[in-house]
């Protein structure tokens, strides 16, 4: 075998042992996120809505779940319907803000038809991600529904700054008095979830770092075999 081949040899080896390490590592790094995800939620203190999110800009992973309170005057609502409440399916209520200081926001006010409350209201509650999938069928909706909480999708009736993602309200106030609603929707903290169990995860890295091992045994077993070859021939 020619230097140049044993060269090319050991360099292929070298880059398949690497993306096996790789491979490994990025798997412990997928057993840590599962063991982290198995801690109890943590509550953290609630904020202003402009602390944690801003008009036009994406909703960082840690502004999710967190409990805002914001203020405004509503202008608008929409149905969402086939939403998930508690292992059931309901229409949601759905009205959009505009928030003081400037920007617009979504807020789950309910289940159902509810009366728009006029003025200005203050809005405690939980923030979540945008939907990125259609939750209703686009061909089973009238006017005035959404087919997933997005504020991308009313971009064409309201322009304007959207704050990113939504809020489910948990309270409301309008001049001091709270504004009773039977039909809230629960606002429970969303639990990210990483596909397999935690030693799953770990087995796929000893298999990552065994394949590494054995691309790294096999040119130097084969070198070792031709030379023991060639002695035998001698």
């Amino acid at each position: 075998m020619s230097r140049s081949r044993a060269f090319a040899n050991a360099l292929i080896a070298l880059v398949f042992a690497a993306i096996f390490i790789f491979l490994g590592f990025w798997q412990l790094d997928r057993a840590a996120q599962v063991k982290e995800l198995q801690k109890p939620f943590q509550e953290l203190p609630i904020v202003d809505l402009a602390e944690v999110s801003t008009p036009s800009s994406n909703l960082s992973g840690e502004a999710v779940n967190r409990i805002v309170e914001f203020s405004g005057g509503y202008v608008a609502q929409y149905l969402a319907p086939n939403q998930m409440d508690n292992k059931s399916k309901a229409d949601w209520n759905v009205a959009l803000m505009e928030v003081d200081g400037g920007g617009l926001i979504l807020v789950v006010r309910g289940e159902g038809s509810i009366e728009l409350p006029r003025g200005e209201i203050s809005v405690r509650g939980r923030i979540y991600h945008r939907q990125f999938e259609d939750v209703a069928p686009l061909a089973t909706l009238s006017s005035g529904q959404l087919r997933r909480i997005d504020p991308s999708l009313l971009l064409a009736e309201y322009s304007g700054d959207y704050y990113d993602g939504y809020v489910i309200a948990i309270n409301e106030e309008r001049n001091g008095r709270p504004i009773t609603e039977s039909s809230r929707v629960s606002a429970e903290p969303t639990q990210p979830t990483v596909p397999g169990y935690y030693w799953q995860h770990i087995a796929y890295v000893v298999i990552w770092w065994l394949m590494a091992g054995v691309v790294l045994f096999l040119p130097l077993y084969s070198k070792w075999r031709v030379r023991r070859l060639k002695g035998e021939l001698l």
